[in-house]
C-alpha cells in the first residue's frame, strides 16, 4: 500500500479514485516539478519523498502517474521529469530518451514550445554523445523557431562553442538575453557561457589548442568524427593527423593487478617514477618515465644505468597549466614524444626482471603502469616495492609523526638532495637514495 499524493489516504495507487476524478494531471505535474523535497510546503509530499532513497527523486513519480496519458503527452512529461529545471539529461537516461525522441518528435500532440523543449534535450544528448551531424540537424530546427526558452538557448550556445563557432554562439547568447531578459538566472547563465566562449575564441586567435573531445572510450574514433564534422561545416579546411593507439588494447578488467613485495632484502632493483597528465589512472596517462638501475646497492648515475624519456599523452590529451607548472614539462615537448606503446617496451627491457621500486607506487605509479601496459599490450610481471610504506617503520626514529610522509620531507630528514623535484629521473634517483639510507637505519 502507498498513499494518495493529494489526500494522503492509504491507497494502492499514487492517486485514489476520488482525487483522480478532480485532478488535472498536467497541472499536478507542474506542481510536483516545482516542489522542493522536505521543505515543509507539503506535508504529504514531504512524507513520501522522505521515504525515497533520494528525496529529489520525488519528481520521478511522474513516470507512474503519466502511464494513462496518451502519446506524446506521456513521453513529454517523463522527459521533463528526468530533466527537472535543467536543460539536459544524465548520461544514463540518454539512450532511453533517444528512443523516445525518435518516436514522438514529429507527431501531433505537442505545442511548438513543448516540441522545442524536446529538441533542446535532443541537441544536448547528441553533442554530448559526440553525434555532431545529428546535433546539427536538431540545431537547425531550433534556429528556425521563434519560441525558444533558455533551455534550448543553453544547448545551442554550448554546441556552437564546442564546435568552434564562436560568433554564432555569441549571437545566440544575445538573442537569449533579449528574449529571456526577465529571467535573471537565464541572463546570468548566458553571461557565464559568454565568458567560456570568449576564452575558447582567445585560444583560436593565439594559436593555442582549442577544445578536443576526450571520452573515456573510443577516443580515436570520436576525435576523428569531431574533426571531420568541423571540416564539413567549414570551420577547418582539413582534419589534423591524430596519433592513434593500437587496436590491440588489453581490456581494463582483464589486466592483472600489480604485485607487491614487502621484503626489502634485495640489493638490485630499478627505482622509477612517472609524471602524468593528472591524478586519474583511468583517464590520465604517463608523460615521462625516469628510472635508475641499482646493482649491489650501488647507485651509478650513468647513461647505462638510467632511463629517461618523455611520452606523448594518450588520447592526445593536452597538459593543463598546473601540470606544466609543477613538472616543467610543456605541451610542445610531449607533442613530439614517442607514444607509450613505443616507450614501454624499451623501459621494460631496461628493467629486466628487477624489482620496481617507487615512492607511493602502489597507490599511484603502478596504477598508471597498468594503463600503459594495456595500451602497449604488455603484461608487467615485475614486483613493486613501495618506499613510502617501508618508511612507516622508521618515522618515529626520524621524528616524523604525520600519517603520510612526502618524498621531499623524507629526503630532507635523511640528508638526500633532490635537484629537480617532480621530474621523473630526479625523483627516481632520490627514491633509490632514500631507500638505501632507510636500510642503513
Amino acid at each position: 500500500m502507498t498513499k494518495c499524493i493529494i489526500c494522503g489516504k492509504e491507497n494502492s495507487k499514487l492517486l485514489c479514485e476520488n482525487c483522480r476524478k478532480k485532478t488535472d494531471l498536467e497541472e499536478l505535474f507542474g506542481k510536483m516539478l516545482a516542489y522542493k523535497p522536505l521543505s515543509g510546503e507539503n506535508a504529504i509530499w514531504d512524507e513520501i519523498s522522505g521515504k525515497l532513497s533520494n528525496p529529489l527523486h520525488f519528481k520521478y513519480l511522474i513516470f507512474a502517474l503519466s502511464s494513462e496519458m496518451e502519446t506524446p503527452r506521456k513521453e513529454y512529461w517523463r522527459v521533463i521529469a528526468l530533466c527537472g529545471f535543467w536543460p539536459n539529461l544524465y548520461k544514463e537516461f540518454r539512450p532511453w530518451f533517444r528512443r523516445v525522441y525518435s518516436a514522438v518528435a514529429d507527431i501531433p500532440g505537442l505545442s511548438e514550445s513543448e516540441r522545442n523543449r524536446l529538441h533542446g534535450v535532443a541537441l544536448g544528448a547528441y553533442y554530448m554523445d559526440y553525434d555532431y551531424e545529428e546535433a546539427e540537424e536538431v540545431a537547425a530546427k531550433l534556429r528556425a523557431s521563434s519560441k525558444l526558452s533558455w533551455y534550448e538557448y543553453y544547448n545551442l550556445v554550448s554546441f556552437y562553442t564546442t564546435t568552434r563557432r564562436y560568433d554564432l554562439a555569441d549571437k545566440v547568447i544575445d538573442e537569449c538575453i533579449v528574449n529571456c531578459g526577465d529571467y535573471a538566472y537565464a541572463v546570468q547563465t548566458m553571461k557565464e557561457l559568454s565568458a567560456k566562449n570568449a576564452k575558447q575564441r582567445e585560444k583560436s586567435l593565439t594559436g593555442k589548442k582549442e577544445y578536443i573531445p576526450c571520452p573515456r572510450e573510443n577516443g580515436d574514433e570520436v576525435r576523428e568524427k569531431y574533426f571531420n564534422f568541423l571540416v564539413s561545416i567549414g570551420v577547418l579546411e582539413t582534419a589534423p593527423t591524430l596519433i592513434k593507439h593500437p587496436k590491440t588494447v588489453i581490456p581494463r578488467g582483464m589486466y592483472p593487478e600489480p604485485t607487491e613485495t614487502g621484503n626489502a632484502d634485495f640489493d638490485r632493483f630499478v627505482a622509477f617514477d612517472v609524471e602524468t597528465t593528472g591524478l586519474s589512472p583511468i583517464t590520465d596517462s604517463i608523460i615521462e618515465i625516469g628510472a635508475i638501475k641499482v646493482i649491489g646497492n650501488r647507485i651509478v648515475e650513468s647513461e647505462k644505468f638510467t632511463f629517461e624519456e618523455l611520452v606523448h599523452p594518450l588520447d592526445n590529451k593536452k597538459l593543463s597549466k598546473t601540470i606544466e607548472d609543477i613538472t616543467g614539462i610543456t605541451n610542445e615537448e610531449v607533442s613530439g614524444a614517442r607514444c607509450i606503446w613505443e616507450v614501454l617496451p624499451d623501459f621494460m627491457n631496461f628493467c629486466e626482471d628487477y624489482v620496481l621500486l617507487g615512492f607511493n607506487c602502489m597507490a599511484f605509479d603502478s596504477r598508471f603502469m597498468i594503463r600503459a601496459g594495456r595500451y602497449s599490450n604488455i603484461v608487467i610481471k615485475n614486483k613493486y616495492f613501495d618506499v613510502m610504506l617501508f618508511a612507516d617503520l622508521f618515522k618515529e626514529r626520524l621524528g616524523i609523526y604525520a600519517r603520510k610522509v612526502s618524498l621531499r620531507k623524507l629526503a630532507d630528514r635523511l640528508g638526500v638532495t633532490n635537484p629537480r623535484a617532480h621530474r621523473a629521473l630526479a625523483d627516481a634517483i632520490t627514491t633509490a637514495k632514500v631507500f638505501l639510507k632507510l636500510k642503513e637505519l
